[in-house]
């Protein structure tokens, strides 16, 4: 019965409780829209726009206007003010806009955007700034734009960009830069931090050398056309491993070397058309294993021997779109022909031959070191190391590489790289190897280029008249009493080619010469530490004296002089006579006797002591003086006076 009482009010309190919750919950919503609604106040859409979908989308095109217009909606979701002249951005223009995502600001004339100008953004998703006036990269106005992806900065007159030009947005996931024809510098640490973008558009800016762009490890899709590069180097798109398309059209390059395209593992787009290429290395693309789309029209090969491994790759791996590959423009009877129809049979081609083979080397350790391998220019060069490892071109190692002529560099040797070295050259035709051993021992001092010479001193020193007449002989042009006199010492010269000319003086061994120069060197730095470390004790001396003396100073000053007082028992009673007798004495007679003082009853409180000639005497001072403390005087007491050498002396 208990249990089913409580089963019936378990239920009977949720169904009450369920439609109270509910009915609170919604009094808060209407609430928070009330108080939201009052917050925002009435939305207008400035007289210069046009708005939409409820003031989300403010559209101000090709109105004129010089300056960002006043009253734009608070929920705006899209504005565009494009097509204007407004000239600058100043600081906060747009805070009250906490919902805007795109803010269209191309083709006008801004100049100057000022640091804040698009705080308050913090919904922004995508800024367009292309086709202005600007010429440097405005870095302080991005600042707490945390979720903008997108960010155009085309055609604008921007000379340079600095390192950590985008580093306030690490979130950007696509920068447009192109058409920067202005553009003459790029910072190596410039897109420091954008390790979330996915394209990059550099293309037309005139750029020479390709940047680095290492740090774009989350790069998919890089733009390069229109720009100056006559060469296309290893290393160039180094990091670069995300990289799905790559397009360096019209960018006038005539060479790319051997593996420049090694590490873009992912690379399914790759348009090189519209250059100067007449033949490339050989197995080129072989690392390019996801590679479906290559263009390659619009140059000028030359269609021989070191094209076949070309048109035999093409005809592999690319599907059958024989106009994506361009055309043969030599020799003459291969004009007109399609790179996949090319074949060996209208050759007669030969394996790769090594013009200048690597020989044995002894060398001593950290010493810089070649091994040449010097092959045609389009065939593929790699060297296996003592250790199985295979260097390329492309490869990044410490401290060896592969130049361009395919030579083995050491920046410097250690003794476990002595081994054989193997240079292995290939081309359509068949392979190549050529070995070398390499010795490396263990550094010495090499003195076969010493030489000697010595160095003369001359000091001159006065001697007395007899000595000059009894040693020398009298010299008619000199009359100052000076002759010079000859000391030698001998130095050694390090890595010199040429050989001075032999002095015939006495020279002293070099050895002792130089023990002696150390000893000296050593005895003058010992006395030096020594003087210092005295000076140091003597100062901390000084100090410690002197602060001693400061504190008795101190104590001294605070001390007073005091009247010396002897304050006398009197055991036994006062005569009545003695009494009287001081009664009628004058005032002012002392002498070696007692004091006569005045009637006690009529002046004096036994129980009182008043201090004389106005000094202040507290309990403590006459504690530490008189033990011990006197608060009452119970026995008559009377002041004497003696001479000086009976007085006890008590300083306070």
């Amino acid at each position: 019965m208990k249990l089913l009482w409580q089963v019936t009010v378990h239920h009977t309190w949720n169904a009450v409780l369920l439609p109270v919750v509910y009915l609170t919950a919604q009094v808060w919503i209407l609430c928070a829209a009330i108080a939201a609604a009052a917050s925002a106040g009435p939305q207008n859409c400035p007289s210069v726009c046009s708005c939409s979908n409820q003031f989300s989308k403010v559209v101000c095109t090709r109105r004129g206007l010089s300056e960002v217009p006043q009253g734009i909606p608070s929920n705006t979701r899209y504005l565009n003010l494009m097509e204007n002249n407004i000239q600058m951005i100043q600081a906060d223009t747009f805070r009250h806009l906490h919902h805007l995502e795109v803010l269209q600001l191309g083709r006008n004339s801004i100049r100057q955007i000022e640091v804040g100008a698009f705080n308050g953004l913090a919904s922004l998703n995508t800024l367009e700034l292309f086709d202005n006036w600007l010429t440097v990269i405005p870095s302080g106005a991005f600042e707490y734009l945390s979720k903008l992806r997108e960010l155009w900065l085309r055609n604008n007159p921007i000379e340079s960009i600095p390192s950590y030009a985008f580093n306030r947005v690490p979130s950007l996931m696509r920068l447009d830069l192109g058409e920067l024809k202005k553009l003459e510098y790029i910072s190596e640490g410039a897109f420091e931090g954008l390790f979330n973008l996915k394209y990059l558009n550099l293309g037309m800016c005139n750029i020479k050398d390709m940047p680095n762009l290492t740090p774009l490890v989350g790069l998919e899709e890089l733009e390069m056309s229109g720009n100056h590069f006559p060469e296309i180097r290893p290393g160039s798109f180094h990091g670069l491993s995300s990289l799905k398309k790559l397009w360096v059209m019209n960018s006038q390059v005539s060479l790319i070397e051997r593996n420049a395209f090694d590490g873009l593992a992912s690379l399914v787009e790759l348009n090189l058309a519209h250059n100067n290429l007449s033949s490339l290395p050989h197995d080129l693309f072989t690392p390019l294993r996801y590679l479906v789309e290559l263009h390659l029209h619009h140059n000028p090969w030359n269609c021989d021997c070191d094209i076949l491994w070309l048109a035999w790759w093409l005809r592999e791996y690319i599907p059958t779109n024989s106009t994506c590959c361009g055309r043969c423009h030599a020799p003459l009877h291969m004009r007109g022909r399609y790179l996949v129809e090319v074949d060996q049979a209208s050759f007669q081609c030969s394996a790769p031959f090594i013009m200048d083979a690597p020989r044995d080397l002894n060398i001593s350790e950290g010493r810089m070191a070649e091994l040449k391998c010097r092959t045609p220019p389009m065939s593929s060069v790699k060297w296996l190391l003592p250790n199985g490892t295979v260097l390329s071109h492309a490869s990044r190692h410490p401290r060896i590489s592969v130049l361009n002529d395919g030579t083995l560099n050491f920046s410097h040797v250690l003794l476990s790289d002595t081994g054989v070295y193997t240079c292995m050259v290939t081309n359509v035709a068949g392979n190549s190897n050529a070995s070398a051993y390499l010795n490396v021992s263990t550094a010495e001092l090499n003195t076969s280029n010493y030489s000697f010479f010595t160095t003369v001193t001359v000091e001159t020193t006065e001697i007395s008249p007899e000595d000059t007449t009894r040693k020398y002989k009298p010299v008619p042009t000199t009359s100052t009493g000076y002759q010079p006199a000859y000391t030698t010492s001998t130095t050694v010269l390090i890595q010199t080619t040429r050989v001075p000319k032999q002095v015939a003086v006495t020279a002293t061994d070099t050895n002792d010469k130089v023990q002696t120069s150390l000893d000296e060197v050593m005895k003058t730095t010992k006395i030096i530490i020594g003087c210092f470390v005295a000076v140091t004790l003597l100062a901390a001396a000084m100090l410690i004296v002197f602060y001693k003396l400061r504190k008795r100073h101190q104590q001294r000053s605070t001390v007073t002089a005091a009247r010396t007082v002897e304050i006398i028992q009197v055991d036994e009673d006062i005569p009545a006579a003695a009494s009287a007798a001081a009664t009628a004495a004058p005032s002012g007679v002392s002498g070696e006797g007692a004091v006569v003082l005045p009637t006690i009853h009529d002046h004096i409180n036994y129980n009182t002591y008043k201090p004389a000639h106005g000094a202040h005497w507290t309990e403590n001072s006459l504690g530490n003086s008189l033990h011990p403390t006197v608060t009452t005087i119970s026995e008559p007491y009377i002041i004497q006076t003696h001479t000086k050498d009976k007085v006890q002396e008590t300083q306070i």
